[in-house]
């Protein structure tokens, strides 16, 4: 049947099997022995079944169709094919399947996903993230500096770092910040968030697999977040959402100085820092029994609390003015000033976001301006309504005060309400000169204010 024809395939890069309508072998070429490790005298003559279990060639024999680009797995190999039947005086005679062997270029190609999700944790490693250094790592606020003070401290030393604040206090930022501070600073810098990822997951992610550890379980083998991050940091968020299980075998690899892949049998020795982070109270989770204290101690050999945004009111104004001028720098857009009333409302607003909602709001108030002047139509609705229902409480003596009573009691509410005369002046549209003047005039100009 290919008798003709045998010179030139035999020249063929590509891999020829020929059946008869039977089934049975009846040609195959030279690049087939390359292929699948099988000579022509173990193949010839031998039915299709037998030498590829599950082979498409017998479907074609059996519809008379053919097949193309078909992936099948040849002994160890993995193979592309294309099968055609052969029709003589208008009746099947057989079938001849062209395969090419493309193992190496599914490894090549898993190589390459591997780099590209290596370049993209290492670009996000290296990349200032969501929130710039100087958004956290500024004010005058005396908890914030006591936390800028032990980061600083944390840096110098290569000792496991636990940080605490709320939901968008700057946790991964003040990590950033130890490591670009430490002598690992030439390291990776590897972020996880612990609750993002489930936990039968997580273990794989952290630890790396093994070829086979799990269905799905990519060929070859996986290097965790342990192996990416040797020589420099692992930034374990949320880690109070950390399984017991889990915590165990972090645990291990603290202490010991190595990992063990899932489904594998081999320590690996990894340098790496540990910083972890959570918006929780990891104590009260040990003493709930819902984290290990042997892990909670070797955690938090370093602690750095950061505080949240509602004790930190005398930064509040440098915040909002560092986060609209970044953000009209990020988005291409001339300066833009607040305009009082929008003022009044941001410094009256508690953020309960922290810093990453003042940044998420004051962008998108630069985004929502048209004329250059941040108004209260251009702040979302939650600050709009602050605004509405901000007004001071003012206390005066029986009977209807003079216009210098309500003058004073207006300043005397100020004052407790907000922590500096900076916030007082802009929420009550003054400049601070007249405010200064005014409470020297009532004698409420106190010392320590500013």
């Amino acid at each position: 049947m290919l008798e003709p024809a045998r010179p030139l395939l035999d020249a063929l890069y590509d891999g020829v099997v020929a059946a008869d309508r039977d089934g049975i072998v009846v040609y195959v070429n030279r690049a087939n022995q390359r292929i699948t490790g099988l000579s022509a005298e173990e193949v010839v003559g031998r039915p299709v079944r037998d030498v590829v279990p599950g082979s498409h060639l017998l479907d074609v024999l059996a519809t008379g169709r053919e097949l193309v680009g078909v992936r099948t797995r040849v002994r160890d190999r993995e193979v592309i094919s294309n099968i055609v039947p052969i029709f003589h005086d208008g009746r099947l005679v057989g079938a001849v399947s062209v395969f090419r062997d493309i193992t190496e270029v599914l490894a090549l190609s898993r190589q390459l996903e591997e780099a590209r999700n290596t370049i993209d944790l290492l670009r996000s490693a290296t990349s200032p993230g969501p929130l710039a250094e100087g958004e956290v790592l500024i004010g005058r606020n005396p908890l914030a500096q006591r936390a800028f003070a032990a980061a600083r401290k944390a840096a110098r030393v290569d000792l496991p770092v636990l940080i605490e604040g709320e939901s968008g206090t700057g946790k991964e930022v003040m990590a950033r910040y130890i490591h670009r501070l430490s002598p690992r600073r030439d390291g990776p810098f590897i972020p996880v968030n612990c609750a993002a990822i489930p936990p039968s997951l997580l273990e794989s992610e952290l630890f790396g697999h093994e070829e086979g550890a799990f269905t799905g379980a990519r060929r070859g083998g996986r290097a965790g977040l342990f192996e990416m991050a040797d020589g420099g940091t692992l930034f374990l968020d949320e880690i109070g959402d950390l399984e017991l299980g889990l915590q165990a075998k972090l645990l291990r690899a603290l202490e010991s100085g190595e990992i063990r892949r899932v489904g594998g049998t081999r320590t690996r020795k990894v340098q790496v820092r540990i910083i972890s982070a959570t918006n929780r109270n990891l104590y009260d989770l040990v003493r709930q029994k819902q984290f290990r204290e042997d892990l909670y101690y070797r955690l938090r050999v370093i602690r750095i609390v950061i505080p949240p945004l509602r004790e930190r009111r005398e930064d509040l104004m440098l915040f909002l003015e560092h986060a609209r001028d970044r953000a009209c720098r990020r988005l291409g857009r001339p300066p833009v000033r607040f305009s009082r009333q929008a003022l009044r409302a941001l410094l009256a607003y508690p953020f309960p976001g922290n810093m990453r909602e003042l940044q998420n709001l004051v962008e998108q108030a630069v985004v929502m301006d048209e004329d250059g002047t941040i108004d209260l139509d251009d702040l979302p609705p939650e600050v709009f309504a602050q605004e509405n229902g901000s007004g001071l409480e003012l206390r005066f003596p029986l009977g209807f005060p003079t216009l210098a009573e309500v003058e004073r009691a207006l300043l005397e509410a100020g004052l407790r309400r907000f922590a500096t005369r900076s916030e007082l002046a802009a929420h009550l549209g003054v400049g601070r000169a007249t405010l200064y003047r005014k409470l020297a005039q009532y004698g409420l100009d106190q010392p320590g204010r500013s």
